[in-house]
């Protein structure tokens, strides 16, 4: 069968769903999945199945537009979601638990910063940051602040090679240990940080970014080659690499997005990503 739309353009509906409501009349059918479905002489194939409507040998996923021209994605990205969002929250609540440790350091000063912007409010919203990550309801402004952040504390995380040789605490031998297992040694020996700088082999700055580190230094590894958004981004476009996404709009009609990457993550709601399509 030759097809009779095009992509990555709005489509009108015709006299083939004139008959079909927008609005949808079973409960586990979205809007608008009757109406395209009747375009095709398809019905919508039910929550049990992980698309919505199989035309033209194609299987559609089927989202209506909000009044903000986003949609919503449910549980088919709920566990590496999780995984984002979890590792996110304790890097922005470690960073904060740093602010009664911090040394004086032009590093400090950055991470200080940063602690500021997390504690403040961002556009419109009247929710802070954690508070959002907290409740899975970020905003936009929201959403691009942690992005931010992250980019700007991940500079900071010691990846340098060196040894440090200390005395074991098992057995007293002189064995030689990385940089940022002597720092976390040296927090249990009772002398000043001047002291511990000294055995390091370093600066108050770069024993800053060995602080830093130990705090959040598992968690930033997810970002280590991708920022925060551009992995959100990379999520929501993978659910359609062999699913196509078809938005739906009660007047326009329908919309086959053939282009995966004007596909974005805009913000967060209600637990999952609520997404937009780049004009």
């Amino acid at each position: 069968m030759t097809k009779l739309y095009k992509n990555n353009v709005w489509n009108s509906w015709t006299k083939k769903s004139i008959k079909t409501p927008f609005e949808t009349t079973e409960q586990a059918i979205g809007d608008g999945e009757q109406k395209l479905g009747a375009e095709f002489g398809e019905k919508p194939l039910g929550q049990n199945i992980s698309y919505d409507l199989n035309i033209l040998g194609e299987k559609w996923e089927v989202k209506k537009l909000d009044s903000d021209n986003s949609f919503r994605l449910g549980v088919e990205v709920s566990s590496s979601y999780r995984q984002i969002i979890d590792s996110t929250t304790r890097i922005l609540e470690q960073i904060i638990n740093m602010e009664t440790i911090l040394v004086d350091s032009k590093t400090s000063d950055i991470i200080k910063d940063c602690i500021a912007r997390i504690k403040s409010k961002s556009g419109r919203t009247n929710t802070l940051l954690i508070n959002g990550l907290r409740k899975n309801e970020v905003s936009s402004a929201n959403l691009e602040k942690a992005n931010a952040i992250i980019e700007t504390v991940k500079k900071l995380i010691v990846t340098k090679k060196k040894q440090i040789s200390l005395f074991s605490s098992y057995d007293g031998s002189l064995i030689k240990y990385d940089l940022l297992t002597s720092y976390n040694k040296l927090l249990f020996e009772n002398i000043p940080i001047t002291e511990k700088v000294k055995i390091l082999d370093c600066d108050l700055n770069f024993y800053s970014k060995l602080q830093l580190t130990s705090y959040i230094g598992k968690d930033i590894l997810i970002f280590k080659n991708v920022s925060l958004k551009e992995k959100l981004n990379q999520l929501v476009r993978s659910i359609f690499t062999d699913i196509k996404l078809v938005l739906v709009h009660k007047d326009k009609g329908y919309k086959p997005i053939t282009d995966l990457n004007k596909i974005y993550c805009n913000r967060i709601t209600s637990g999952n990503p609520r997404c937009k399509i780049l004009t």
